[in-house]
């Protein structure tokens, strides 16, 4: 394979078109985020309802969609990935880092909940405000950006915060940090399709 020497005028056109497509197949994922995030927000408000109820022994329950949220997104973007021909890096990179971080974070939420004790959702809000910070990075959004900004304020906020209420933090972050860019990314995405 013969390797071309590039201009930096080129070099920069060369990067600039796989931020841009990896930009555009971002706004494609508008979905995904809508459906985790709504999962998420269902899962902590529920448990945020079931230990106001006293239901202390099954109040970890709603979190079991999380995995089946997970699974039901992988095949459904699987399927997408497959029809599409070119790999972009950035895109793969972002994917790559979600699925760390998804399973991370639920690994930590299932198994090791009790060794945090009152830093488990702050814990999980640290780590996870780096995921929108990086891909707001690298497609230059400012929604992704401000977002990250934004959950990782909450997340040190709620060391401060009775642990009673961290559910319920979770599932304002899971509407701030998830859904509402993914509804930014499908209006976005719808827009430029017209």
């Amino acid at each position: 394979m013969e390797s071309k020497e590039f201009t930096p005028s080129e070099s920069l056109a060369l990067i600039t078109n796989v931020i841009l497509e990896a930009k555009s197949r971002f706004k494609d994922n508008g979905f995904s985020f809508i459906f985790i995030g709504l999962c998420s927000f269902v899962a902590s408000l529920a448990q945020f309802v079931l230990l106001k109820l006293e239901y202390y022994r099954i109040d970890y329950y709603p979190y079991f969609i999380m995995p089946v949220a997970a699974a039901v997104t992988y095949f459904y973007y699987k399927k997408k990935r497959d029809a599409t021909k070119s790999k972009n890096i950035i895109g793969r990179f972002i994917s790559i880092l979600s699925g760390i971080l998804g399973f991370n974070l639920m690994v930590a939420g299932f198994f090791f909940w009790s060794k945090f004790g009152i830093a488990l959702i702050p814990f999980m809000l640290i780590l996870f405000s780096m995921w929108p910070l990086m891909a707001g990075i690298l497609i230059k959004s400012r929604v992704f950006m401000i977002s990250g900004l934004v959950i990782n304020i909450i997340a040190y906020v709620s060391f401060f915060i009775s642990r009673e209420y961290h559910p319920l933090i979770l599932s304002i972050v899971s509407l701030i940090g998830i859904v509402i860019p993914g509804l930014i990314l499908n209006y976005s995405s719808k827009e430029s399709h017209v």
